[in-house]
């Protein structure tokens, strides 16, 4: 059954992209499904937005060790905290990066799920953007800057300030 753009992605649709997380309970994914709806909603283009969702909730549940591949379980064990390992006269680096220390795209980059879903987040949010329906007149440029305002009930925003 073919699902329309903004429909909720469902555990199964998920689980069907991503098998590594086959034998998670649907109420679990349900969970982190809902928890990926704080980056992706309806204000993301239609055609982002379900590989956005499946990315976010892959890379959520990734970092929580929840999956079957080797990338899920380095972070189930904790071997994905380190930078090496050595193991004649044992040797281990834990990455010095303090959690509070760690950029949004360094958070993502922990995961290849994440690292898509940087992507993609740039491909729906990055740069200046105006919408242009219905407006008289209109904008020669689709950029902020050259906006005439007022924008958006927001007198000389973008100019004339």
């Amino acid at each position: 059954m073919a699902m329309a753009s903004y429909d909720p992605v469902t555990p199964a649709e998920f689980k069907a992209a991503k098998p590594q997380f086959a034998s998670v309970p649907d109420e679990t994914v349900q969970m982190y499904l809902d928890m990926a709806g704080l980056w992706v909603d309806k204000s993301w283009p239609e055609r982002l937005y379900r590989p956005g969702v499946i990315a976010a909730t892959c890379h959520l549940m990734t970092l929580e060790g929840l999956g079957s591949d080797a990338e899920s379980q380095g972070q189930a064990s904790g071997a994905a905290q380190y930078q090496s390992i050595k193991s004649g006269e044992l040797t281990l680096t834990r990455y010095q990066k303090a959690a509070g220390d760690m950029s949004f795209a360094d958070w993502l980059g922990q995961t290849k799920c994440g690292e898509f879903f940087l992507q993609l987040l740039s491909m729906a949010k990055a740069g200046p953007r105006v919408a242009m329906g219905g407006v008289r007149g209109g904008c020669p440029s689709p950029y902020a800057k050259d906006w005439p305002g007022p924008a958006y009930g927001w007198p000389g925003v973008f100019g004339g300030l």
